[in-house]
This record gives C-alpha cells, structure tokens and sequence, in this order.
C-alpha cells in the first residue's frame, strides 16, 4: 500500500536524501533544489510505515505545437529510494503524477528521460531532439556586431523574459515558467551571465554564458545556457561576443537545430559540430485537451479516423474521429478507426518527431486494410493534420 501526495515542508530532508541517492548531488545542494522551487511543486511516494520511496518535482508550463501553447506539466528530479527500485515505486510515482494532471486537465507531460524503456511503460516516447553546436573559436573571424552589448541586470529580467516569449513558439518549444527561468540563469548549480544585444533601448536578443575552465589555457569552454536573436544584427553581434573569448578560450558551445542562421554564417562544415545531447519525451495525458488546444493549418479541412490504445487512462482509449476546420479541431468517439496505435506512438506523431509512414514501418502504427491500399495518398494530410509546425 503506497500513497502519493504534495510534499510538506518536514519532508524536505528526506526528499532531499532521496534524491542526493538517485543523482550523487551533495545533499545541501539537494535541499537548496527543492526549497528554491517550490516545496509545493515536489510529490512523493510513501510506503504504508510512512517511508519516503519515490520523488519527483512537477514543472507546470505550456508546450508549442501547431503555432498555440497546449498545457503541459514537465517532470524532473524522478528518484527511487534503493529500497524501493525493481519494485514498482517508479511506475506508482509516475502514474499517480499523470492522474493528477488528468484530474486538472493537462494536455501533456515531458521530461528528459536517463532510460527510455522505463518511460516508454510509462506511456511516453522519444518526440523531440537536443542538440548542441560546438564551435572552436579560432574558426570564428567576425569582429563585432552593430549592436551595443550591455551586462544584464535584473532589472532586465522581464525584457528578456518578454523577447523570448515573443519569438521562441516553434514546434515542441517551451512556454517557460519561474523554474525553466532559474535554470537558464543557474545551471548546473553555476551563475551565467547575460548579455543584452540592443539598439538604443531596443533589444535585438540576448545570450546567458557559462564559462568552464580546462587545464591552463588548454579546452576552455564558453556556454550559452540560453540564446535569443530576432535580427540579422543581433546575430552578428553573438558571432562577435563570441570571438571576443579567443585569448583565453578555446571553444564555444550552444543548443541549436541542425540548421540555424548561425550555423549558415560559418564559412565551412567542417568547421563546426552539431551533436545529438538527447531525445525529449511526451505523453498524451488528456487526449481532448492535448488535440484541441493546439493548433492546425488555417486552410486545411479534414476529417481523421483514428484507434488509441492507452492502458494506463482508459478515457484516452478506443476510436476517436478528429475534426480539423479553420485552424482549429472538433474531438469525438467513434468513427472508422482507420489508423490504430499506442498512446506512446501517438505522441511522436502528435509532436511531428516521427510520421505516419515511420511508425508503420516499425510496426506501431497498424492502418485498415481498405487505407493501407491508398496509403501514400493519405499519408500527405495526416502528416499535415498532426505534425503541422507553423501557425
């Protein structure tokens, strides 16, 4: 018998013994963590003697997809105690936090998961990709930018937090939150600096360093935890920032797509790396919510038959017909089920990560007969309906 509840604030050093277990953080970094975050944002699991089996903090923010921000609740933190791992704590403590964001109408849940086959029991799976560019300096030849670069003071904040806001709604993009705003400005335990990119009072885009020192002048790296350029200026202005480091630093590294106005300024390929950091994961938790507050192509008018299998939330289970008109879509059950797949394969589709034609390849997407004849055809709108990017 376990019962999964809203941390208190006597419960704090037993969380935070949980958790320097799970992650090999000192243990007063722990309790910093969770006294800076919210004691109100952390659940627990305990056992029927009152002991302390599972962990987890809980990250309410909103998910971009299709050009709208879809609610969605991250999670981090997730820790067993040693006891309780090969026991069923993790899945009791990840399905009592899905209930309870059902209970509230969340869309969506995320996190960064250390084992994607525990989380794909779960009910999540791989839907969106990190990736960093590293760059070493010397390759760098700009010498400036147009724009003035001020310090940030904290009297910025609500600037910056503004721009970012305004221009940061790409597919999967996070509608940041306090918590997401601390670690940009905090990560890894470490202060980053920022640095606006203005004209006159305008700011153009801003980016927060990270400074990681090597052996000597041997591989130092400068880090953006966070990067925003809305203009061509603002863009040569970072590449010049950048530059600046050289004396002392060998290399520079930022989180970035494949391709990026900053990656087509380097003169060649070669001359850079883009790396693959890690796979994000996305559950569909309230399956009406998450496919009517999202967004979908203005022009488009279709009608999409489709069977979900989700053993954890039999609500989002069965056959669902799926009305997109005028931007935005009409959910109800029944239907023709032509398209049948699991929850966790739902959400790789939902998010534009995988298509139609991958996860019938992979065999996790099982189209009706008559459709499968005309698949290619179909194949087109589906894609257009569920993995739409822009508004």
């Amino acid at each position: 018998m376990t019962t999964f509840s809203p941390l208190q604030p006597n419960d704090i050093p037993a969380m935070a013994s949980l958790e320097h277990d799970a992650f090999n953080m000192p243990e007063e970094a722990c309790v910093s963590w969770i006294e800076r975050t919210g004691v109100e944002n952390w659940r627990g699991l305990w056992n029927n003697r009152e002991e302390l089996q599972g962990g987890l903090i809980q990250i309410p923010m909103g998910q971009w997809f299709g050009g709208k921000a879809v609610s969605m609740t991250g999670l981090a933190g997730v820790a067993v105690s040693t006891l309780g791992r090969g026991r069923g704590v993790g899945q009791a403590l990840i399905r009592g936090s899905l209930e309870e964001m059902r209970s509230e109408g969340v869309g969506l849940s995320a996190l960064y998961g250390s084992t994607t086959s525990f989380y794909r029991r779960c009910g999540y799976e791989r839907s969106g990709s990190r990736y960093l560019v590293e760059v070493p300096l010397r390759e760098l030849t700009c010498r400036g930018g147009p724009l003035e670069v001020r310090p940030l003071q904290e009297s910025d904040h609500a600037r910056v937090e503004e721009l970012q806001a305004d221009h940061v709604r790409g597919q999967g993009c996070l509608q940041r939150g306090p918590y997401l705003w601390q670690r940009v400005r905090g990560p890894r335990g470490m202060t980053a600096k920022g640095f606006g990119f203005f004209r006159g009072d305008t700011l153009e885009g801003y980016t927060y360093l990270v400074k990681e020192a090597g052996q000597g002048f041997q591989d130092n790296t400068v880090e953006a935890s966070d990067l925003v350029l809305t203009t061509p200026d603002a863009v040569s202005t970072f590449l010049g920032l950048l530059a600046g480091h050289r004396a002392f630093f060998t290399t520079a590294r930022w989180p970035s797509p494949p391709c990026s106005p900053l990656l087509m300024l380097m003169d060649e390929p070669w001359s850079y790396k883009v790396g693959l950091f890690e796979h994000w994961l996305l559950r569909i938790v309230h399956l009406p919510n998450a496919l009517t507050q999202r967004g979908y192509p203005s022009g488009l008018v279709q009608e999409l038959h489709l069977a979900l299998e989700d053993p954890w939330f039999p609500e989002n289970s069965g056959a669902w017909i799926l009305r997109v008109s005028g931007g935005v879509a009409e959910l109800e059950q029944g239907g023709r089920a032509e398209f049948k797949l699991g929850i966790g394969a739902f959400a790789s589709l939902y998010s534009g990560f995988a298509s139609p034609r991958d996860l019938v390849l992979s065999g996790r997407l099982e189209a009706r007969e008559s459709t499968s004849r005309t698949f290619s055809k179909n194949y087109p709108s589906v894609l257009r309906t569920l993995g739409y990017t822009e508004a």
